[in-house]
């Protein structure tokens, strides 16, 4: 299986992870952005009263269950939606209680457990997988890979890197959008014609904004610049096209 063959192949295998990842990542952040406000709007507006921990639910884990006396006189309790191990506290110790100052049967703990444990770990988990969906991009081509460098980098290999010719084998669409079906970028593919010991025999370029097709094809001969000490950084020599420098 030639280059060109493998990286749409892995392109095909990973376009619905990668989308599958970020729908997921974003959509628990969104979930934990939304639990931080309703926990942070409890924290600021609502009625604060003493509790104390009477007891503690059974279970591998517990949860606090807190008495306390709302303002009206009567005595309530509360229980914790949050179990752990060892037992966040002990019985006897106070904690806060917020009552919803429009429906008083709305209550909860307001302790920083349980306050931000929620909208903390919906928050860590979808950064998670944002990251992963942006990585599992970048990993088959949606990102950085030999060749697209900056533009500073790009000018230093001009200047210093030395200038092989090799022989464009595919034109690759990457990145179909998921709206116009059209390809976020191209990318060359092109075989070294006397690769140097340690050299890439095969070079994959930079992103191409628009398609290259009418102006290269499979047979023609590019250049590559190749940095000289590490012969694994290159990029392609666009200044003779129209769709690069």
């Amino acid at each position: 299986m030639d280059t060109a063959v493998l990286i749409k192949t892995m392109q095909q295998a990973f376009a619905g992870p990668r989308l599958i990842f970020s729908v997921i990542g974003w959509s628990l952040l969104a979930g934990a952005f939304f639990l931080a406000v309703q926990a942070d709007e409890a924290r600021r507006e609502w009625i604060r009263v003493d509790g104390e921990i009477v007891d503690f639910t059974d279970g591998e884990t517990d949860a606090p269950i807190v008495e306390y006396v709302a303002p009206n006189g009567s005595r309530s309790r509360i229980t914790g939606k949050i179990s752990s191990s060892p037992r966040a506290g002990q019985v006897g110790d106070r904690v806060p209680v917020l009552i919803n100052p429009d429906d008083p049967e709305i209550t909860r703990l307001g302790t920083p457990l349980e306050l931000w444990f929620a909208p903390g770990l919906l928050g860590a988990i979808g950064g998670v997988f944002v990251i992963i969906g942006a990585l599992s991009g970048g990993a088959i081509g949606a990102g950085r890979l030999p060749g697209q460098l900056s533009e500073r980098r790009l000018q230093a290999l001009r200047e210093t890197g030395e200038r092989v010719m090799a022989r464009v084998t595919g034109v690759m669409a990457v990145g179909a959008g998921a709206a116009s079906r059209t390809p976020a970028h191209w990318r060359l593919e092109a075989q070294a014609l006397n690769p140097e010991a340690g050299a890439p025999a095969v070079y994959i370029s930079q992103p191409i904004k628009i398609d290259p097709a009418p102006y290269v094809k499979v047979g023609d001969e590019v250049g590559v610049y190749v940095d000289r000490d590490n012969p694994k950084i290159y990029a392609f020599d666009f200044s003779m096209l129209p769709f690069g420098s």
